[in-house]
């Protein structure tokens, strides 16, 4: 019967006139389906069309104030919606009458207050939310007197905690893992056990030049890591764990080779004077490398700064080189295996300025 009552209508050739009937039908269908739902809502939840639609808010309100509010999930719902990470704020289940009450909302919601402006906030930026800082200690009150008795601003004033810098703490760690790389004009060879021809030379002179040219507490360690060379880096991590270990305030941590690269490459003058280049290796592979490029990029500027030609910049590699151990993590090459040692004991002391730089700047 329906059917064929749909198929009479639909088949009926509508006049102007009649065009004018079903417009005025289907208006008055829209209205009385928009009644039923008016009272579907309010035999649901009555509260809501007694209440008002927002309730004031004041920064002293008390939530008993606004708690029939609360008995409406209309508002929350809304809130769901429009604002993202709000809907974090009460679980799928916690949406009835009863548990949206004060007492339920506060301890299923990650806020107390939803009508609070600075609770919606905390869900719009990450952390905030997990923050428990109090604000008593952020905002000085207005018109108290100090204990010196001067009388504070007639503005409020507000208070950041001051991120002071590490110059003076600490200290410098240089070690290798190449430790028997040598400078074949020197050795007669490229790897060597004799350490006064080797890497570990440049790093007690480096050593000796920060502590005293630039007052800077430095530990270096002469260990042979790299018998067999294959293994050099897994070998030399448990040297620099026990070093940090002993020195957890160290600031920087230095991996000192030579490179293994054409003497045109590794050589630049200096006063007139054949000098080893410098070279900064950055391993990629570890989520906080970026710390590690940007200590080196400081020390590539500042070395340009000092003697343009010096650095030969710095180098991204998809490795770790143990730099996830520490933030100042540092592979350093200076000169090449065709330098002799005495050039390559040139660029030293430029070297220990740009680290000292880097020490004392606090990044």
């Amino acid at each position: 019967m329906a059917k064929s009552a749909f198929f009479r209508i639909r088949s009926k050739k509508w006049s102007g006139k009649n065009r004018k009937k079903r417009r005025n039908y289907l208006i008055l269908i829209s209205v009385l389906v928009l009644t039923l739902a008016l009272v579907a809502l309010a035999v649901r939840s009555p509260a809501s069309f007694t209440q008002p639609v927002l309730p004031a808010i004041t920064g002293s309100a008390a939530l008993a104030e606004v708690r029939p509010f609360f008995d409406s999930t209309l508002y929350l719902r809304i809130l769901a919606q429009v604002i993202p990470g709000f809907q974090e704020a009460f679980p799928r289940e916690a949406v009835g009458d009863a548990v949206l009450a004060e007492e339920g909302f506060i301890k299923a919601g990650r806020f107390a207050n939803p009508s609070d402006p600075k609770h919606i906030l905390a869900t719009q930026i990450p952390f905030l939310v997990d923050a428990n800082l109090p604000s008593s200690t952020a905002v000085q009150k207005v018109g108290t007197e100090q204990s010196s008795g001067e009388q504070v601003s007639a503005e409020a004033r507000v208070i950041f905690p001051v991120q002071r810098p590490l110059a003076g703490q600490g200290k410098v760690l240089i070690y290798h893992v190449h430790t028997t790389e040598s400078f074949v004009p020197t050795s007669g060879l490229k790897f060597t056990q004799n350490l006064e021809l080797t890497v570990a030379h440049l790093g007690e002179t480096l050593a000796n030049i920060l502590r005293t040219e630039h007052g800077i507490p430095v530990l270096h360690d002469k260990t042979i890591h790299d018998l067999p060379r294959s293994t050099a880096y897994q070998i030399a991590l448990p040297t620099i764990k026990s070093m940090l270990a002993a020195n957890p305030d160290a600031r920087l941590v230095i991996d000192l080779h030579r490179d293994g690269v054409a003497r045109n490459v590794s050589t630049t003058q200096l006063d007139g004077n054949a000098a080893g280049r410098v070279m900064f290796v950055v391993g990629t592979r570890h989520p906080n490398w970026q710390q590690n490029y940007q200590q080196a990029m400081f020390l590539h500027q500042r070395l340009e700064e000092l003697a343009p030609g010096l650095s030969r910049g710095v180098r991204e590699r998809p490795l770790v080189y143990n730099q996830h151990i520490h933030q100042g993590a540092l592979l350093i090459e200076v000169g090449g295996h065709e330098n002799s040692l005495a050039e390559a004991l040139r660029t030293i002391p430029h070297l220990a300025t740009a680290l000292a730089d880097l020490y004392n700047s606090g990044i």
